[in-house]
């Protein structure tokens, strides 16, 4: 369509061309007038134009046929046409040296890099598509805006809107995004210069809606859609109005089923079915939403015969050939046949999807799975593999037949594969994340049939693969940004692209913390899009010239047994890691002489006593509760640690937290009617590869620890929304920590933002006794709070600021309110506050799970500290300082665990100060004294 609207603008340059040729002219109109409606008459007639340009020597007219034979394939979907006719032109562009002085010389020649990428994108070669659409937009955009014709304006414009295509049809949600938004706001600033604006802007909004779908955005996905279906009726005689209409109701349908809404869905279909009767573009689409449809309302009968229409439609649009529209509708009714029980017809139908999910997949064994390179689309591959996972569980928990479950556990390693080649193939720490929520459900089913394989045969074999997948699913982004410093140091990358790389992140953090301070997208829009295209831009470049550094940064390798052995336990600890299905806990336990794979019940009834749990422990009530959090503390113990810790005697435990278990202090759980913190000490870890990673940080020399406490004035009118209380006892705090460690305390005034951030990477020990607020719908803009200075705001330090934050701590301990408390969000655990110390270089962390009481937090971390002084580990140093505190008490009201239960050990466990030291002064204290004695004795003798 867009190139029918330069053809229109420029028909007068046509009737000037064609003036001295009227048999050339008669020709073109003729063309024109099966433009849209016969395809081989249109094709006929512009050939002949092109013939007749030729004879006369009229390049003109040549390129001009030639343009609108192109715009006709793309009109007619006609790719070997088009394919073939982008030969021709590349050939009359090399042929013709002096092109670019003929008036539309300079337009056919750019145009080309369009034509390529159109060509492309219809293939489904999304990377050479956007490659081509990108060098274009390049190009266009060197010119002055004030200098951009109508024609550049509205291929600016196509050229935006096909860019976020190809990045939302590889995944790469959040780049999408960026490119329709900026689309919408291009179009609507130079609405005089192209021709439809509103028809432009409700396609790039339909375009949108497909992004929030998958982002789960569904009513913002529902409300573009209907606004597009609004605008698009009212202009119903327009055939590409219709079009217009036809798929905008198709995408509604689409997000209502998935949705589940699935009778409404049905009357959207059936109220527009007139539109798609006979032979219509959208009819096969359409098919495949009716059986969608039918297989939710579980009328599989009728789901079936709409599936099998579709299955045809397709495979004669694609010309009987391999292609991932077939596979698709194929991998519908694999899914169909599982939900029916029907292993068998639903393995048979994986077979004949995987021979159309890649070229060269055609004699496939029909046991094996495709090298996942090999396919078109490694996001529908997962799909498959995984659908073929659960009909291999099924047809095993059937027959018993041992093949299906060694078949099925070969899926789980290519489901894992495939997986680690995706991983790699997004930039975008949002997209990621998509990808992992998609995949999330997969690890479950993995997890299951791994277990099934364990509990026959507890082999190390099926163990190391449990641990794999358990892994896969965690902290996936803390990973990158810990890895990210070895990529650094090894990546054999110039200092100036690592300088470049860390200045174009900081650059979109500052962005975007001003666009939310102040929510003005008029002044922060632009900016954040040339920011964020200059970034993903820069990312691609780096994994073609410094490929070494991109792979050390996107490293994919999980943590081994021999690994954990080696570079983790120390042999007098016990390692737990815990991963939530939907019914189960999966529990994987490491000792010093042996691993164990355990599956026990965990509901969905046991998650929601978890939370009720941590509602009675961090909130003090006149009525402490304290008889209900034993009983309910009793119950979680027995659900979650009795039988892993059964025969197991060590007294150090690290444990990998999952899902809702992050809010689950485990010292609190009760054994035989007493808290776990007088028998264990409990650090915890966000998985079993990231505390490697932590464990392997190599430490700096440093000062010994930083101390802030800052003041929080509240006389006077308020200046600001975030009004803090007065910390009372924050000072105190700070000082008591002296009396232990060399720190530099810094308190009342001088504890600014400013101060810490000059500061902060020149300390082994940092310590915050401050104000935070976490922000759950926003983790990035959790804070810790700084004594104020003049400047709005400036006291203010986001989670947002830490990402290119440099804090290598050896330890922070934040003595604050909820620092470990934030969103749960699959495969990064908990995005809190402290986690933000991680990214910045931390190797272990001291955070609070609730709001904390200002004075007992003095006399627990008093006591922490007293106890760090002399050697012990962080886990136990917390542990003895909790137990001191209950046992100073008389005051059954303040032994409530929201008074002393808050504080949690993370990362890095070892103890701050070596032990062995200690011993060593005083044994050498002892002979000292002894030898004094000795010397006395002798002396009083002569």
């Amino acid at each position: 369509m867009r190139k029918i609207k330069f053809a229109i603008l420029l028909l007068s340059v046509l009737t000037m061309a064609l003036s001295q040729a009227q048999s050339l002219e008669k020709a073109f109109e003729k063309a024109l007038q099966f433009h849209y409606t016969q395809k081989d008459s249109a094709y006929h007639y512009y050939e002949i134009v092109i013939a007749l340009a030729k004879q006369q020597n009229d390049k003109e007219a040549e390129i001009l046929g030639l343009t609108y034979l192109l715009n006709a394939n793309n009109n007619y979907y006609d790719l070997e046409g088009q394919s073939q006719n982008i030969r021709r032109a590349d050939s009359l562009v090399k042929n013709t040296p002096d092109i670019d002085s003929i008036s539309m010389g300079p337009y056919f020649k750019d145009n080309l890099f369009f034509e390529k990428g159109s060509y492309q994108y219809k293939l489904k070669n999304y990377g050479l598509a956007e490659s081509n659409f990108y060098d274009y937009y390049e190009k266009l955009k060197s010119i002055p805006d004030a200098e951009l014709t109508r024609v550049e304006i509205d291929m600016i414009s196509a050229l935006l809107s096909y860019l976020g295509l190809c990045y939302r049809h590889s995944g790469k949600y959040e780049e999408a995004e960026i490119y329709f938004k900026k689309d919408i706001d291009w179009v609507r600033t130079y609405q005089d210069s192209i021709p439809e604006w509103q028809s432009t802007v409700f396609n790039t909004k339909k375009l949108l809606s497909q992004v929030y779908e998958v982002q789960g955005r569904y009513e913002w996905a529902n409300q573009l859609l209907k606004e597009a279906l609004k605008f698009y009726r009212s202009r119903l005689e327009d055939p590409q109005q219709k079009n217009n209409f036809t798929s905008t109701f198709i995408l509604l349908s689409e997000n209502l089923i998935e949705q589940h809404q699935y009778a409404e869905a049905l009357e959207v279909l059936n109220s527009n079915q007139g539109l798609i009767e006979g032979e219509n573009t959208f009819s096969k689409e359409v098919s495949v939403l009716y059986g969608d449809v039918y297989t939710g309302l579980k009328d599989y009968n009728k789901a079936e015969e709409f599936y099998q229409k579709a299955l045809n439609g397709f495979k004669t649009y694609r010309s009987n050939k391999p292609h991932e529209d077939v596979a698709g509708v194929l991998a519908k009714m694999a899914k169909m046949a599982l939900k029916q029980g029907d292993y068998e017809q639903g393995l048979n139908i994986i077979v004949d999807a995987y021979k159309s999910a890649g070229s060269h997949l055609q004699d496939l064994d029909p046991n094996a799975n495709p090298d996942p390179t090999l396919v078109f689309n490694k996001i529908q591959y997962l799909e498959l593999l995984d659908i073929k996972l659960q009909l291999l569980n099924l047809g095993y928990k059937i027959s018993n037949d041992d093949v299906y479950l060694e078949l099925a556990l070969r899926t789980n390693y290519k489901i894992l594969e495939t997986f680690d080649l995706l991983k790699n193939e997004f930039d975008s720490k949002l997209d990621k994340q998509l990808l992992i929520e998609r995949v999330y459900p997969m690890f479950d089913r993995m997890l299951e049939v791994t277990y099934g394989a364990y509990s026959i045969s507890p082999s190390p074999e099926y163990f190391e693969l449990a641990l794999t997948i358990t892994e896969k699913n965690k902290d996936f982004v803390l990973l990158e940004a810990l890895r990210g410093a070895q990529a650094t140091a090894y990546g054999e990358v110039p200092k100036n692209i690592i300088e470049k790389e860390t200045r174009l992140r900081a650059e979109i953090g500052q962005i975007e913390k001003n666009f939310f301070e102040t929510n003005d997208e008029s002044v922060y829009s632009e900016r954040l899009f040339q920011a964020k295209q200059e970034y993903f831009r820069f990312l691609d470049s780096l994994k073609i010239k410094h490929p070494k550094y991109h792979r050390l940064k996107y490293n994919n390798e999980t943590t081994t047994l021999k690994d954990i052995r080696e570079r983790l336990y120390k042999g007098h600890q016990t390692l737990i890691s815990y991963t939530l299905a939907e019914d189960f806990a999966y529990i994987l336990i490491f000792t010093k002489n042996e691993e164990r794979f355990l599956k026990l019940p965990f509901t969905q009834e046991s998650r929601s006593k978890v939370l009720e749990f941590y509602e009675l422990i961090s909130k003090p009530e006149l009525n402490s509760g304290l008889k209900d959090i034993k009983v309910l503390g009793e119950h979680l113990y027995q659900s979650l640690l009795e039988k892993p810790l059964q025969d197991i005697t060590s007294t150090d435990l690290t444990v990998i937290r999952d899902a809702e278990l992050h809010y689950l202090p485990f010292d609190l759980l009760v054994k035989n009617g007493e808290y776990l913190v007088y028998e264990k000490s409990i650090s915890y870890g966000n998985s079993i590869t990231s505390l490697i990673e932590l464990e392997a940080k190599s430490g700096e020399v440093k000062n010994e620890l930083l101390a802030f406490a800052p003041s929080f004035e509240t006389d006077g009118e308020p200046t600001d929304s975030r009004q803090f209380g007065q910390l009372l006892y924050n000072d105190d705090e700070v000082h008591k920590i002296q009396t232990y460690f060399k720190a530099n305390a810094v308190t009342n005034e001088s504890a600014t933002l400013n101060n810490f951030i000059s500061q902060a990477s020149d300390y082994r020990f940092i310590h915050l006794a401050t104000h935070a607020s976490a922000n759950d719908a926003y983790p990035d803009y959790s804070y810790l709070a700084f004594t104020q200075n003049d400047t709005l705001n400036s006291n203010i330090l986001y989670v947002k600021d830490l990402y290119d934050a440099h804090i290598p701590a050896e330890m922070v301990t934040l003595s604050a309110c909820q620092t470990g408390i934030g969103k749960l969000q699959k495969g990064q655990g908990m995005l809190s506050l402290s986690k933000g110390f991680y990214y910045a270089g931390a190797k272990s962390l001291v955070n609070t799970l609730w709001k904390i009481n200002d004075r007992s937090s003095i006399a627990i971390m008093g006591a922490f500290y007293e106890e760090l002084s002399e050697g012990k580990s962080k886990s136990e140093a917390l542990r003895q300082a909790k137990v001191k505190y209950l046992k100073s008490l008389d005051d059954d009201y303040l032994k409530h665990p929201y008074y002393w239960g808050a504080f949690t050990v993370s990362g890095n466990n070892s103890p701050v100060v070596n032990p062995i030291n200690y011993w060593v002064w005083a044994v050498m204290a002892v002979l000292i004294v002894f030898g004094t004695f000795l010397v006395l004795k002798k002396t009083r003798k002569s």
